[in-house]
Parts: C-alpha cells; sequence; structure tokens
C-alpha cells in the first residue's frame, strides 16, 4: 500500500476488476494455455464500454469470433492488433470484416533496414490497390478464392493462377 500511495497507483490483481475501469488494454504477454483465448466474449464484454483493445502479443490470446461479435455490437470502441490467429489468415476470417479494427505488419525486434523495407513495401501495395494497377505476386498471400499463395502453400507448386516467380503480377 505505501509503494501505491508513493507512485499514486493501485494494485489490481483480478483482470475483470482491471479491464473494467481502462479505457486502453494492451496485451504483452506470452501464448501458453493460461493466455489462450483469454480474451473471450466473458472477459471482452467486461471491459469498459467505448474501451479499446491493443494486441501486440499472438493472436490466439483473443477468441476471434467473440472479439467480431464484441466489436459488432458497439461495446468496444477499437481493436489494433499485429497478429492473426491462424496466420495466415484465411479469406473467411472474422477479423476481415469486422468494425474499428486495425492491423499491421508483426515486426518486432527487426532492424531499421528492415522496417524501412517493411514501409516501402507496404507503401507499394497500398499505391497499387489505389491507382488500380496490379500486386506483385510476391507481395500475396492469399487469393480473392480463399486460396493461399504458393510461397505460404507448400503442398502446391501451381495454382490456377499460374505459376509464381519473382516480379510476375496479379489483379485481384
Amino acid at each position: 500500500e505505501d509503494v501505491e500511495k508513493k507512485m499514486g497507483v493501485k494494485y489490481i490483481d483480478n483482470i475483470e476488476e482491471l479491464v473494467a475501469q481502462c479505457d486502453v488494454v494492451t496485451v504483452n504477454c506470452p501464448l501458453h494455455a493460461d493466455t489462450e483465448h483469454l480474451f473471450n466474449k466473458k472477459l471482452l464484454s467486461k471491459m469498459k464500454k467505448g474501451a479499446y483493445l491493443v494486441n501486440t502479443s499472438r493472436g490466439k490470446i483473443v477468441k476471434a469470433d467473440d472479439l467480431a461479435e464484441i466489436l459488432k455490437s458497439g461495446h468496444l470502441g477499437g481493436y489494433a492488433g499485429d497478429t492473426w490467429f491462424p496466420q495466415p489468415a484465411p479469406a473467411d476470417h472474422p477479423w476481415r470484416n469486422m468494425p474499428r479494427h486495425a492491423m499491421t505488419p508483426h515486426c518486432s525486434g527487426t532492424t531499421l533496414d528492415a522496417q524501412a523495407r517493411y514501409a516501402a513495401g507496404t507503401q507499394d501495395i497500398i499505391s497499387r490497390y489505389l491507382d488500380g494497377k496490379p500486386y506483385n505476386l510476391e507481395d500475396v498471400i492469399v487469393f480473392p478464392d480463399g486460396k493461399l499463395a504458393p510461397q505460404y502453400d507448400k503442398s502446391q507448386k501451381h495454382t490456377k493462377h499460374g505459376i509464381l516467380s519473382k516480379g510476375d503480377s496479379y489483379n485481384l
């Protein structure tokens, strides 16, 4: 209690009580048996109305369908994350169409040079989309028909989209 008083904080050891008071909850923990689907419908519904959930840990810490349902209900203000479960996420993953969310590339522990390449690649993909230009096939993860690009599905060497080779492009 002395430390709490000195620092002007209060220690709360009950996660349900904690999330009910927070405007923003950040998830920064490893994935293991006790954290898998920790943020499920029960815990998400106990969060403060209008609060934001930010997950920079692992996608499986949040139960995908429950989060999509809670966001659609308007209970939470939004979600931000940088990992999906599974990865790559299938075309019908509930987070692809849920409201008020933002997903970024998971890039913890990278060099500044690597981050610059991520930023340039992201800018190129967005520019191609906005300009109606075809994507580089090496940037495609999931085709509109839900099939994985060959570089992510080792079982396929060819797809109806053709043979993947560096520099090829594809209109999504």
